[in-house]
């Protein structure tokens, strides 16, 4: 039998965002502190979105704008 490795014998490394780059958990952690990364990307994306047209703004509702 084959010595276990060592690496087999440590418990598992908690998950690691694969869609954040390391450039984007900066930003997160100077930027945007204590915020819950899944909303400030779905924001981002919302307003790229708006920008390129891809997506209507909201609506104002009621009152002067």
């Amino acid at each position: 039998m084959n010595p276990a490795k060592p690496a087999e014998r440590l418990p598992a490394k908690p998950g690691r965002r694969r869609y954040i780059s390391a450039t984007t958990e900066r930003l997160l952690a100077d930027c945007f502190p204590g915020l819950v990364p899944a909303t400030v990307i779905e924001d981002a994306l919302r307003q790229k979105a708006i920008r390129e047209g891809r997506l209507a703004a909201p609506r104002r509702r009621g009152g002067k704008p």
